[in-house]
């Protein structure tokens, strides 16, 4: 795998990311987020497509930084779909008496064993 490659991926990921954020309504994050979000897809999605070699190649900074930012989406993604249901697991899992006390826990999900 060279950094072309690794570039191209992560800037893939990144803009389909971005694509979820700005279709799906559990993001929340307004009209000038949603416009961020479709930006960075846009522009996501153009450094994927186009050739790196016309005008310079990626640097081991910018290929850092994709994919560093690949993996918050991927981490954000995971927090908005799955994070609940992983916490109430780990808590009945662990049996944190903490945890199954709680006065704030979401509606739905149950958190002691029957």
């Amino acid at each position: 795998m060279n950094l072309e490659l690794i570039n191209s991926i992560a800037c893939g990921l990144i803009a389909l990311w971005a694509a979820w954020c700005v279709l799906s309504g559990k993001v929340r994050d307004g009209i000038l987020g949603k416009l961020i979000y479709s930006v960075i897809a846009i522009s996501g999605f153009v450094v994927m497509t186009r050739s790196q070699n016309i005008f310079f190649g990626p640097t081991s900074a910018g290929v850092t930084f994709h994919v560093a930012l690949c993996m918050a989406g991927v981490r954000h993604m995971f927090m908005v779909t799955c994070w609940l249901r992983v916490k109430a697991w780990l808590c009945r899992a662990l049996n944190c008496e903490h945890c199954m006390s709680c006065p704030k826990a979401p509606e739905g999900i149950e958190r002691r064993k029957q």
